[in-house]
This record gives structure tokens, C-alpha cells and sequence, in this order.
């Protein structure tokens, strides 16, 4: 008689457990595809976020690419021999300006889906259009003298901007301003200027050179648009590079022809 009630008695609790265990099983999936449905938009924003951060970074660096191949075009040049000063054409090589030339390194090439201004086509840059709203490119030489800055040139300024010598003119100097006002400054001068130059120098480089610096102004208009970032993150962005190198030809002699 004991033995007939055991039976049943293990067989419902067996049948009991079975049941728990079903039950609990069912409920994993569904707990998973809840979770990943909360964890999948976050995740994807993420990637999102990463792929327009090397995104930025590979501009940057074609920017910084530019300035330094402009200062390398510079620095084997003469500033003050200026055969044409008023030539503002990228592709007339008999004519010769130093600074409207130099800044010339930023275009397009020839022949490039970009090259849609003859004038300003014949540089080094395949990727990026030059905004003549936003972007700018700045260009400044310096003359030390008993290893003191002496002379910024050009005069009276100290400095050479691309946006003052567009033919866009109604906007010029937008190196000062952001990438979403064209209406209050935010610099004042350049980055590179007098004092700058003037706390860089070494008291043991020799007492005379010249350098010449380039800076670029490009407002990075983001790739993906991620609704989120630009939230935290302003759309265009302001992407600032600059070089400095020697320039022999800005170093101070008794021949030296000045130009205002």
C-alpha cells in the first residue's frame, strides 16, 4: 500500500519539474530577443560613431598632408620676387604670384571630378572641395633678425588669406569665424603669429632665417550624419592644420627687396 502511493507521488513531482523546466526555457528566448532589441540600436550607433570618428581622422590627415606640401612648395621660393602679383590662376605657369600659388597646392588636379574652376585647379587635392564660404587657407612670412622676429609679412597685415582673394567677395576672412557663424569672430590673428613664432625660437639656431607657415581653415561636413553625435558633436566640424618650415629666401640680407 505504501509502495502504490510512492509512485504516483514521484511520477507528479516529475511531471511538476518537467513543467518548471519547459516553462523556464521558453522564457530565454524571448528574454534574449528583448535584451538585444534594447542593447541593437546602442550598438550600431556606436559602430556608427567609430566608422565617422576614422572618418574625420582620414580627412585630418589629408589636411595636414596639404599644409605640408604647401610649405614645402613655399620654402624653396622667393616672396618678394613677385613677377605678377595680380595673377590668381592655378594654371598659368609663365605667370607667378608666391602666395595665390602656394595656396594653389590645396585645389584640385587637373582632369579631377573636382577641377570645376579652371582658375583654381591644378593642385594636390582629389578629395575635398574647398568651400569658398567656409574654408580658407592662410599664409604668413616671418624674417628674424638677431633671433628676433623683425618683419611679418606680407605688410600690413602679416598674413595672406585665400578668402580675400576669391573671387567670392562677400566672404572673405573666414579663417575667423566657425563652421556655422559667418557673423562673430572667433580669432583674432592666425595661429601662427609674431609672439608664437618669437617663443619657438631657439637662442642656439643661427640669429638669421626665415619661415614660412601654412594653415588650412576646412569645415568637415560629417559623413553618416548620425542624428545622435551631431547632437554633441557641431556638423560642419572645424578642422585646423598647420606647418611651418624654413624659408632661406625670407632670411634678412642687405639685397632684400621689400614689398608692402
Amino acid at each position: 500500500m505504501r509502495h502504490a502511493l510512492v509512485l504516483p507521488t514521484l511520477v507528479m513531482r516529475a511531471a511538476i519539474r518537467g513543467s518548471k523546466r519547459f516553462h523556464h526555457s521558453d522564457r530565454r528566448p524571448a528574454q534574449a530577443f528583448i535584451e538585444l532589441a534594447l542593447v541593437l540600436p546602442i550598438l550600431i550607433i556606436i559602430l556608427l560613431g567609430l566608422v565617422e570618428v576614422a572618418m574625420f581622422i582620414g580627412r585630418y590627415l589629408d589636411v595636414l598632408d596639404l599644409t605640408r606640401e604647401a610649405a614645402r612648395f613655399a620654402s624653396v621660393r622667393d616672396p618678394f620676387d613677385i613677377i605678377h602679383p595680380r595673377d590668381t590662376d592655378c594654371s598659368t605657369p609663365n605667370l607667378f604670384d608666391f602666395y595665390y600659388d602656394t595656396s594653389c597646392i590645396f585645389s584640385p588636379p587637373v582632369g579631377s571630378a573636382n577641377c570645376t574652376d579652371p582658375a583654381f585647379c591644378n593642385g594636390l587635392n582629389p578629395y575635398m572641395v574647398i568651400d569658398s564660404e567656409w574654408d580658407d587657407v592662410v599664409i604668413s612670412i616671418y624674417t628674424i633678425s638677431s633671433n628676433s622676429v623683425s618683419d611679418v609679412w606680407p605688410q600690413p597685415d602679416g598674413y595672406w588669406a585665400l578668402s580675400d582673394h576669391d573671387p567670392d567677395t562677400a566672404h572673405n576672412g573666414n579663417w575667423r569665424y566657425s563652421c556655422q557663424d559667418h557673423t562673430t569672430p572667433i580669432n583674432t590673428q592666425p595661429y601662427y603669429n609674431q609672439d608664437r613664432v618669437q617663443a619657438s625660437l631657439s637662442s642656439s639656431a643661427p640669429p638669421t632665417k626665415g619661415f614660412v607657415a601654412i594653415e588650412f581653415y576646412y569645415c568637415y561636413n560629417q559623413a553618416l550624419n548620425v542624428p545622435l553625435l551631431s547632437a554633441f558633436v557641431p556638423n560642419p566640424l572645424r578642422i585646423h592644420a598647420y606647418t611651418i618650415m624654413p624659408l632661406p629666401a625670407g632670411q634678412p640680407t642687405p639685397t632684400t627687396t621689400v614689398y608692402p
